[in-house]
């Protein structure tokens, strides 16, 4: 079978989320690329119509000749790990192409919204050709904007109608947007949510939406407000108007996702974004930026083996068994628990030579 087709896909995505036998080997192979696909999150609260403004993203770029993947992550039921997968069913554009792909993924209890293997599957789709990955997260309250991290542009939908003016305009899922689309524009009330988002957007940016001039001798004697650490993040994002030559302004765009009004204009500014973020580096930090969590995430993973309870099974790993007791009952801290066990990891290590 050729790289790309669908069942090689379909075997290698469960390899490398499950960590079946020969995930290593696929990954060796999938992060040694030296240019993956772009990645697009989208991401927002249950209910904006995350799914059906994907569908008709995926449509438009497929209907280009593009080869688009979606990743469709959905909340993990804390018991069995499980999730109702549903989101195939709202594939009503995007389904009769054979230069899509698409694959749910539940996230098995990761906190962030994203599923904790999210970044090696866009290696491994990468790898069997797309151009583009679009990754819809859990999106369920305003700690679930992991997403950020991994995508090269975030789009954040909301509706209007929702409730506390715009859920978006909260903090976090505010922050994480590099574009904002209203989704479900036709319904009254669309303007007001616009409105409110780009009032809040105001508050951290200047100039008009989109790509804009950046240091100049009238914008060089700004205060900088980089002591601000959720200005100074977007400033490291979207650039600081006053030492940088060009910044972006995240635009706000009304779309109707079910008839797929405005969704060409989404992916124009989409394409807008990761041009400007190309041409400044920025998208090469967000490269760098995902490689340091994936090999934090490795060691983790690797570090913590010793001490892990297999899947499936009640006891407790004996190099941790006597601890659990101990803090359990009052009579040591988890932190001195961790101190003595790693100390005597060490011990161990070092008379085995």
């Amino acid at each position: 079978m050729q790289p790309g087709e669908p069942r090689q896909i379909a075997r290698a995505i469960s390899t490398v989320e499950n960590q079946s036998d020969g995930y290593e080997a696929i990954l060796a192979q999938a992060y040694r690329l030296p240019r993956w696909a772009e990645v697009i999150g989208v991401t927002g609260p249950p209910g904006v119509g995350k799914s059906t403004l994907v569908d008709a993203l995926t449509a438009h770029w497929a209907q280009g000749g593009e080869r688009v993947a979606v990743l469709a992550i959905d909340p993990s039921s804390p018991y069995s790990g499980g999730a109702v997968l549903g989101d195939r069913i709202r594939r009503v554009r995007s389904g009769s192409y054979d230069n899509t792909y698409f694959r749910s993924l539940s996230s098995r209890g990761h906190v962030g919204g994203l599923s904790a293997t999210a970044t090696d599957l866009v290696a491994v789709l990468s790898l069997h050709r797309f151009s583009r990955v679009i990754i819809e997260t859990v999106g369920a309250g305003q700690s679930d904007i992991e997403i950020q991290s991994t995508a090269d542009c975030t789009v954040v939908v909301t509706v209007p109608g929702l409730g506390d003016g715009v859920q978006a305009s909260k903090a976090g899922m505010m922050e994480i947007g590099d574009v904002f689309a209203v989704n479900k524009a036709d319904l009254p009330g669309a303007d007001l949510a616009a409105r409110t988002i780009e009032n809040a957007l105001s508050a951290a940016y200047m100039g008009t939406a989109g790509v804009n001039a950046g240091a100049s001798p009238a914008t060089s004697a700004l205060p900088s407000a980089m002591a601000t650490p959720g200005i100074a993040a977007l400033q490291r994002r979207h650039g600081d108007i006053a030492r940088d030559t060009s910044v972006w302004v995240p635009p706000v765009l009304p779309v109707v996702a079910t008839e797929g009004r405005h969704i060409a204009e989404l992916a124009r500014v989409i394409h807008q974004f990761l041009g400007w973020s190309d041409s400044n580096g920025r998208r090469a930090d967000r490269s760098r930026e995902r490689a340091y969590a994936q090999i934090l995430r490795a060691l983790t993973t690797r570090l913590l083996a010793p001490y892990t309870r297999p899947a499936g099974t009640e006891q407790w790993p004996e190099t941790v068994a006597d601890w659990i007791d101990r803090v359990a009952s009052g009579g040591a801290s988890p932190i001195e628990a961790a101190v003595e066990i790693m100390t005597a990891q060490r011990n161990k290590t070092a008379a085995n030579g």
